[in-house]
């Protein structure tokens, strides 16, 4: 063995790896040359993981599409003035005999009877209930809401009465807006999102009191209370929903579709109608409602989606409307 401790073979070896090392130094100068201008041509992605596509259904939800019960638009502090108009008014508890009332004379449309409330075309509307005063709330199909004081003083010259004042609580079509008869000061709003504001004049500020997880097309306050609300989903869900308590305390799948509107009995609190894309209108006792599969006690059925039902001040007729190519306006008497 040598002296540097290594036999034949391995000194034939390491001197092949030398001369091989040699013939391909120039090879690997010569390549670096080449793929330089490739590899600023493209620069190196980093690499990515591609998310998994869902398995389930996909939900429309405000819930689902991670929409906060806090995320409403900036600015939302209502106008003083149009507070302290509001306030000024009081309930409207009167009701005037159907008598005492000449649709000939008193429904006449005039120029200073006409007014733009809102940008677009409007999807819900609702007089407050106020004994001395006029103010309308119509909500649009981009969520704006505007409050329309007829009494107002205007400053446009053009002859239109009232003032204007609008809002923008919702970021989708207001499909209901409500207000009852011993708070006429809180105003209620429903939007396709799942939304439910409340706009409190007391407090000059709007605030969302809950968000559900699928959209609300229809909405409205327990005759007994106003702060039980009542509201209906695409799916003929009618929930119940207690804002003392912040929180949902049922839910009755009453139709097979959208719930179009709900109305409670002027004079009997647990009687309630509502219509559906289902094509039937039905009258419900809220006492006796089963969750699933509940019985009615009245159902009207039609051949076109019910679009609306209400009660009469009596409460012994109820206006039934429903979509056609032409509308179409009919009443029931009910027993």
């Amino acid at each position: 063995m040598a002296e540097d401790g290594l036999n034949d073979y391995e000194r034939l070896r390491q001197e092949n790896i030398r001369r091989n090392q040699e013939k391909l130094a120039p090879l690997r100068r010569k390549a670096d040359e080449l793929s330089a201008p490739i590899r600023l041509a493209k620069p190196k992605r980093p690499y990515q993981v591609r998310p998994k596509a869902p398995t389930g259904p996909v939900r429309s939800s405000g819930r689902a599409r991670g929409i906060a019960p806090g995320n409403l638009p900036p600015d939302l502090s209502l106008t003083p003035s149009l507070a302290s108009s509001i306030l000024g008014g009081g309930a409207g508890t009167n009701v005037r005999a159907a008598d005492d009332f000449n649709a000939g004379r008193g429904m006449v449309l005039m120029r200073a009877h006409v007014r733009n409330v809102v940008p677009c075309s409007i999807e819900s509307m609702r007089v407050l209930p106020l004994a001395d005063q006029t103010v309308v709330a119509a909500g649009d199909k981009r969520g704006n809401i505007g409050y329309w004081d007829v009494d107002g003083v205007s400053e446009d010259a053009d002859g239109v009465d009232g003032v204007v004042f609008s809002y923008w609580p919702h970021k989708c079509p207001v499909s209901a807006i409500v207000a009852h008869q011993v708070a006429p000061h809180k105003f209620y709003s429903s939007s396709h999102q799942g939304e439910i504001c409340l706009m409190d004049f007391e407090k000059e500020k709007y605030s969302m009191v809950h968000l559900w997880e699928w959209p609300v097309y229809s909405l409205c306050q327990a005759q007994n209370s106003a702060r039980c609300l009542y509201f209906g989903n695409e799916k003929g869900g009618l929930t119940l929903f207690d804002e003392r308590e912040g929180k949902v305390l049922t839910t009755w799948d009453v139709h097979e579709e959208r719930i179009n509107s709900i109305d409670f009995h002027p004079e009997k609190p647990h009687m309630l109608a509502t219509s559906s894309k289902d094509q039937t209108a039905c009258i419900w006792d809220v006492r006796n409602i089963k969750r699933k599969e509940p019985d009615s006690l009245k159902v009207f059925k039609l051949k076109k989606s019910a679009q609306s039902a209400y009660f009469s001040p009596s409460g012994r007729m109820l206006a039934v409307t429903r979509y056609f190519i032409s509308d179409h306006f009919f009443t029931l008497q009910l027993a």
